[in-house]
């Protein structure tokens, strides 16, 4: 098995896979609906150190990330999401309170001819102009 080249250490810069993974982990939260201090009770940590791990100031070992996905409810693997090669922009993951309430409620939708209808009310809100609108 071939190991890839060691990178250099840029000191006092996450690396891009910690960042990844830590933009994961803010977004599974938001999604679950849980408080940095909910989660930090639910792994055993405070409040200060999900946040901590959230922004990539500190790193999160392999057993603090597989008691995270535990209490997400997601697979360890999904912390990883995306990293095939170049590192893609994770600015995507940061949803307003408003966007997380919009996903929720279309996937509560059971209906699937609903869901098409709604996504079709979105899309023309979205495209449409008033007067005078570039």
């Amino acid at each position: 098995m071939k190991m890839p080249p060691k990178q250099k250490k840029t000191k006092g810069k996450p690396d891009p896979v910690d960042l990844n993974a830590a933009a994961m982990l803010r977004a599974f939260r938001a999604w679950r609906g849980l408080s940095q201090q909910q989660l930090g009770k639910a792994i055993g940590v405070t409040f200060q150190q999900i946040q901590k791990y959230e922004k990539g100031i500190n790193r999160m070992s392999a057993s603090t990330l597989y008691r995270l996905s535990r209490a997400l409810d997601v697979s360890v693997i999904e912390f990883f999401s995306g990293l095939e090669g170049v590192l893609p922009d994770t600015k995507h993951l940061w949803l307003s309170k408003d966007e997380i309430k919009l996903l929720k409620t279309y996937r509560s939708i059971r209906e699937p001819d609903a869901q098409k209808h709604v996504m079709k009310l979105v899309e023309t809100v979205a495209s449409y102009r008033l007067d005078g609108d570039d």
